[in-house]
């Protein structure tokens, strides 16, 4: 059998994925899909294929073309050498991601660097370099080494600006740094980053743009690095390197990233999300395992139960959310099927006699992980019996599901096609077994799990294969085979190491701290304070006409009929009703919270608001009216007239969301939320990239970065709104991996002062 497509950033998909520093569409920007780059990788590029790995192939075996072409060899200072080609590209199936940091070109012009050092994490000795571990390049063509240097060699190393200045006549320097990561040791650098002034536009010399550009399958950049100016670049660069999964060391493959799109995680369970809050403790992780697979293919049955025992080993077991899709081994299997006896035979030669005998591999592989492969079993359709998966999964029962047919495929060798049989695993289930045969032939159904399997088919050569995240960042990793419980264990760590990157605390209401365990601390909005030191301008800073805006028709006039849509997707929208939750939660029962310029969903957690207060302010009455988290309501437009009609002091909690980027007046609205807030209580305002732009503020609409760009400007509103009035600023980005950023900044009344 073929072997599994390797996890994320290994050789096999080469660590491409995350090579672009700036937002084009991954199609666009040479990297090829994952499996184009797997077949026009240079065959000593690609991993070996791994003695006992056991897979299904539903699809024929790809060839992969030799480069057949000499290593163009790289051009060094004295005192620098490059190793001959080391078998970094010989991936082994131990582990998911090496990579420190994965293939990429700086955005700059030159980057000064010395070698990398490592230290004892106890002692601060120095220790030899880790055996792995290094700087790696690669050439145009893609011949890959290790370099050798000098420990006190200062490297000067071209990035993408002085390939497009020089018009191609130089190529920036295609690297990755590789570290296996040694317990107790830590690994550390210098790195001096060169620009020339902030506002120069990055353009190729005339008639050389063709050139200026690098293109193929490792081209690690774009033509979005042309026409930009020196400070576009280093915030897309900065926005790329303090991302999770730059800083996590594992970089996600192409396929990775669109089965993440097509397979969104589940939001956050109430129940998990509250307690952690006050206290600020680090919720325990929570593991998206999601299975790509037929119902019916062996090596899948023995890996789940592997992972199984895996998860239970390591404590996860009641922390893993595992979901099922169908790849279908053959989807024309008729309705009779085959005797699997047959099949054997046919496809692969096996006697009767061989696939019966005790040393069968597979039945020795199934009694090592516990169980019993009955070999009179039949070759089967399983599209009704993923039906039945689908139908549980609505009631929260899909896991169960899949393990109740796989006993009876596997083990009794029935006939999982078969309508009695599935009636009776729904039963065993928990279901009415009459359910089934509706449930079966709802059209609807049998178009959603057709619908899914033709667009796993089109991205899958193999079966099983396994997507599995950490909920809350969403990295992670992809791998495929029968692994045994050890190989996942490792597999498991390298997904529990990324949620070791992600949450964060900022001060909360009366003194106490607020884990948001969805942010990602690295994120420049998250730092985009503490990068200042407290640096607050002692003036208002803007002048009167920053706040002026293309459409100065009454703002009445837009909102006079109600729309009720959202304008952010689901899954930033649960990140903010998450953020709310967290903040809710450490306060208690029967808070007052208000919600301005609000709409018909406040998105607050609606199991926290028993007995609450909750005060909803907006433009449409409409909307307002059918709040159903709404105690009560007001409209009032706040550029005509900012002064809200509530008393001093009589909120726990004001939150705004989507809505800061229209403030004609900003400090005043900001004086008046400080007014109605307890002393001690909590601001909440959320932005994001979307906006009626016609109706923002210049202020807004025209500056050059959507997160921490307006998080400073916002910031601005809080420290002189009123002045002195607010403490515990603090911003974080909370924005899911898929989806529209959600931005948040908070700051809490200061006590003792004035309302």
């Amino acid at each position: 059998h073929s072997t599994p497509v390797k996890s994320a950033g290994h050789a096999a998909d080469y660590g491409l994925s995350s090579t672009r520093t700036h937002s084009t569409p991954i199609k666009s920007s040479g990297l090829m899909s994952d499996s184009t780059v797997r077949t026009t990788l240079p065959t000593k590029l690609l991993g070996q294929r791994t003695e006992g790995q056991l897979s299904a192939r539903p699809h024929s075996t790809q060839t992969v073309a030799s480069a057949g072409e000499a290593p163009v060899p790289f051009a060094m200072s004295e005192g620098v050498q490059v190793e001959d080609e080391v078998p970094i590209g010989t991936a082994t199936d131990d582990d998911a991601g090496e990579y420190w940091l994965p293939w990429h070109i700086d955005s700059n012009f030159v980057t000064v660097l010395h070698k990398e050092m490592y230290a004892d994490e106890h002692t601060a000795a120095f220790v030899p370099e880790p055996e792995g571990s290094g700087l790696m390049l690669m050439n145009p063509d893609g011949d890959v080494a290790k370099l050798r240097t000098r420990d006190d060699a200062l490297l000067l190393q071209m990035g993408a600006f002085a390939q497009i200045y020089a018009g191609g006549q130089i190529n920036a320097c295609r690297h990755a740094v590789l570290s296996p990561r040694p317990p107790g040791i830590a690994r550390f650098n210098f790195c001096n980053f060169w620009y020339v002034p902030w506002h120069t536009v990055c353009d190729a010399p005339e008639g050389r743009t063709s050139t200026a550009v690098s293109t193929g399958w490792n081209a690690m950049m774009d033509s979005s690095y042309l026409g930009i100016t020196m400070k576009q670049g280093f915030a897309a660069f900065r926005k790329f390197m303090t991302s999770p999964e730059a800083r996590v060391q594992f970089a996600d493959s192409v396929r990775f990233k669109e089965l993440s799109e097509m397979l969104p995680l589940p939001a956050a369970a109430a129940d998990r999300a509250a307690s952690p809050s006050s206290t600020g403790a680090r919720a325990v992780a929570e593991l998206v395992v999601d299975v790509m697979t037929d119902v019916r293919c062996p090596f899948s049955f023995l890996s789940q139960l592997n992972l199984e025992e895996a998860l239970r080993r390591l404590g996860l077991d009641q922390d893993a959310i595992v979901r099922y899709h169908p790849v279908f081994l053959n989807p024309n299997v008729p309705k009779e099927g085959e005797s699997l006896d047959d099949y054997l035979l046919r496809e692969y030669g096996y006697s009767k006699d061989f696939a019966h005998s005790e040393n069968y591999p597979l039945r020795v592989a199934g009694l090592k992980a516990g169980v019993a492969l009955n070999p009179n079993r039949r070759v089967v359709n399983t599209f009704d019996a993923f039906c039945l998966i689908d139908a549980a999964e609505a009631a929260g029962k899909q896991h169960e599901m899949v393990k109740a047919l796989s006993r009876r495929y596997f083990e009794e060798a029935e006939d999982i096609s078969d309508l009695k049989v599935l009636r009776a695993a729904a039963e065993e289930v928990g279901f009415p077994g009459e359910e089934v045969g509706p449930w079966l032939a709802d059209n609807g159904r049998r178009a959603r799990v057709q619908s899914a399997y033709e667009a796993l088919n089109s991205r899958l050569g193999e079966v099983p294969h396994f997507l599995l995240r950490e909920r809350v960042s969403g990295h992670g990793v992809e791998a495929g085979g029968n692994r045994t419980p050890e190989e996942w264990e490792r597999v498991l760590q390298s997904v529990l190491e990324k949620a070791r990157f992600v949450g964060m605390s900022v001060p909360g209401p009366y003194g106490k701290d607020v884990w948001l365990a969805e942010a990602n601390p690295n994120a420049p909005v998250s730092m985009a304070f503490g990068a200042q030191h407290g640096y607050a301008p002692g003036a208002w800073p803007y002048a009167p006409d920053r706040f002026s805006r293309l459409d100065e028709s009454p703002d009445a006039s837009m909102y006079a009929e109600p729309r009720f849509v959202h304008h952010l997707d689901d899954a930033s929208l649960a990140r903010l009703t998450e953020a709310y939750r967290s903040a809710f939660a450490a306060v208690g029962p029967g808070f007052a919270a208000l919600d301005l310029c609000s709409s018909w969903a406040s998105h607050y957690p609606t199991e926290l608001l028993g007995g609450a207060r909750v005060a909803v302010h907006g433009l449409n009455e409409a909307e307002l009216r059918v709040n159903a988290q709404a105690t009560e309501h007001h409209v009032q437009d706040l550029n005509a007239n900012p002064s809200l009609p509530w008393a001093d002091a009589s909120f726990d909690f004001v939150t705004m969301a989507l809505s800061v980027q229209y403030l004609t007046d900003p400090r005043a609205v900001f004086a008046e939320m400080h007014r109605v807030l307890k002393p001690g209580g909590m601001a909440i305002v959320a932005h994001s990239h979307r906006c009626f732009i016609e109706k923002a503020v210049k202020a807004f609409a025209e500056e050059t970065y959507d997160g921490e760009g307006h998080t400073h400007l916002i910031s601005r509103y809080f420290q002189h709104g009123p002045g002195g009035g607010w403490s515990g600023l603090a911003a974080a980005d909370v924005s899911p991996q898929h989806g529209d950023p959600m931005w948040l900044v908070t700051a809490v009344k200061a006590p003792g002062t004035a309302a």
